[in-house]
This record gives C-alpha cells, sequence and structure tokens, in this order.
C-alpha cells in the first residue's frame, strides 16, 4: 500500500459509481439505434479493436476480453456484411488475420464521431478543464485496472446494503 491511501469512503463512492455508470452504459447501449442495421452494438469493440492493425481472431478475443467461440461468430457476421476481410497473415501464410474492410473503416469513423459527439452533449456545462481533467483521471483508472491484472474483484459473498447499486 502506497502513502497515498485513500479513505475507504472513497473507494466505496468510486466501485458504487462505477456499478452504476455501467448499468446505465449497458442500458444505452441496449436502446441505443443501431448505426448499421446488421451489426449490434456488441460487435463494436471488435471493429474498434481491428482499426490499429490485423488481427488474428484468438488475439482479437484477448483485446475484447471475451472467448474466442465469440468472437468467431462476430467476426463471420461482420465479415458476411462486408465490414471485415479475412487475409492470409504476413507473419505465416497458412494462418488468416482480420481487417478492416473500407466499409468497416467507414462505420467505424461513423460509430466514433457520434459516440464522440453524443460525449460532448453529456458534458456540456463542464468547463474544458474539468473534461480533461476527468479524461486523464479515466485514463489513469483504466492503466491501474489494467496493470493490476485483476479484471474480477475479490471472490467475496458482501451483503447489500440498502444504499448499495445492487438493490
Amino acid at each position: 500500500m502506497s502513502d497515498h491511501s485513500i479513505e475507504r469512503d472513497t473507494a466505496q463512492r468510486v466501485s458504487f459509481g462505477l456499478i452504476r455508470l455501467m448499468k446505465l452504459m449497458q442500458a444505452v447501449r441496449q436502446h441505443a439505434p443501431r448505426i448499421h442495421p446488421a451489426v449490434d452494438a456488441t460487435a463494436y469493440p471488435v471493429l474498434f479493436n481491428l482499426a490499429a492493425e490485423p488481427r488474428r481472431v484468438s488475439a482479437l478475443a484477448e483485446c475484447v476480453h471475451s472467448d474466442v467461440s465469440t468472437v468467431s461468430r462476430q467476426v463471420s457476421t461482420l465479415v458476411g456484411h462486408g465490414l471485415l476481410e479475412k487475409v492470409s497473415d504476413p507473419d505465416d501464410g497458412r494462418a488468416q488475420v482480420v481487417r478492416l474492410s473500407d466499409e468497416g473503416q467507414a462505420l467505424l469513423a461513423d460509430i466514433a464521431q457520434q459516440r464522440t459527439e453524443w460525449f460532448r452533449t453529456l458534458m456540456d456545462d463542464w468547463t474544458p478543464d474539468q473534461a480533461r481533467d476527468f479524461a486523464a483521471s479515466l485514463e489513469r483508472f483504466g492503466a491501474a485496472v489494467e496493470a493490476s491484472g485483476e479484471h474480477q474483484p475479490a471472490r467475496r459473498t458482501p451483503q447489500p446494503t440498502l444504499n448499495s447499486p445492487e438493490n
């Protein structure tokens, strides 16, 4: 533990706040209009993770923290709709990698633009400094979660309280 330990109350507020936010974001995702009529929003992480470079399905599954069979089905659907292409792996011609097609790149640009505008609207009454500080804090927190290697909370069965977000 560092000399900069935060209070238990603060950690609990962050925990409850993030759980609430995840639930809200999930609800928003379920009710959001589809940008592409044939693509479910759950496949968007696949598209975004292919923006940087083509990947094998197994590597893509790791990037999106999902199992290979789920990502393989998503990739097949996206290939079928012309958003992804399967090509030979330049490092191993026997294997294939998946990359964005031109249509997939255009869809990804639309998704990113619409998402950016939505977040700008959500933070419309924030000052630019508040928004930059929030972005930096989110990036730092995400890096801490990633570095911890613990993507799951401790396996305990806490007793819910009246104020807990699970209720």
